[in-house]
């Protein structure tokens, strides 16, 4: 079974991928406006796209390996909840062969952290009959980044966890905290997740905190924010100091 470590993602939108186009618009105010090519050849625009009361909602990912092409990502976020049940009766080869790629991985479910999200999505797009958005093509080893490692995804995206409400932490051994962006793990299971860890490294901690006032991200290419993975396949996002 592949690992994943999207930069998702979707760790979403890396910037350093194949045949890319950026175009800010003019005006601070109005959102970007990204061009890229799939695996497939084909040219996407992708817009930001806010989901507004995300904490807890589900959704997946399908991964689309074209070899040393890179991989292109879909996600059922921001249009829809997972349907589970489509979910769980994909048959993958056949869309492999459909999208002209060497194979489809799964990521997910998974569920968003924070409160209110914003990414660069495509419009939408059937994938085996449900609308889907592409979100990023990675270039190859995008993919294979060890757990723990720190890595530095480029991307647009708009985060905001609201005060009072629970946030769960990484704590390098420098001091440097990252909070969950995603989480894999059900969210009963948040809480005492530091119980389960089995690989963290020595000197980091897991911790979970309830925040005094909003945490707001608002990040692109030209800031990359260190990000970290952990053995759950869940990422973290560093908080600017």
């Amino acid at each position: 079974m592949k690992t994943f470590t999207l930069t998702q993602l979707l760790a979403i939108n890396i910037y350093a991928g194949m045949g890319l186009e950026r175009n800010q618009q003019s005006s601070a105010q109005e959102p970007p406006t990204v061009t890229m090519t799939t695996g497939q050849g084909k040219s996407m625009t992708l817009t930001m796209q806010e989901l507004p009361h995300s904490r807890g909602y589900q959704y997946c990912e399908l991964v689309f390996n074209y070899g040393q092409k890179g991989s292109d990502i879909y996600s059922t976020s921001p249009l829809a909840r997972a349907d589970l049940d489509w979910w769980n009766t994909l048959d993958l080869d056949a869309l492999a062969k459909e999208f002209g790629a060497e194979s489809v991985y799964k990521n997910g479910p998974q569920w968003w952290s924070m409160d209110e999200v914003g990414v660069m999505a495509s419009q939408p797009v059937s994938v085996a009959g449900v609308e889907m958005v592409f979100g990023a093509h990675l270039p190859p080893g995008t993919l294979k980044i060890a757990k723990y490692t720190i890595f530095s995804p480029a991307k647009f995206q708009n985060l905001t966890w609201e005060r009072g409400k629970p946030v769960y932490q990484l704590v390098d051994p420098d001091g440097h905290v990252y909070v969950l962006q995603g989480h894999k793990v059900p969210e009963s299971q948040l809480a005492t997740l530091g119980e389960k860890f089995a690989d963290l490294p020595e000197g980091w901690q897991y911790r979970v905190r309830s925040l005094e006032e909003d945490l707001e991200m608002k990040l692109t290419p030209n800031a990359p924010i260190p990000s970290v993975q952990d053995e759950f396949d869940q990422i973290y996002i560093r908080i600017p100091e």
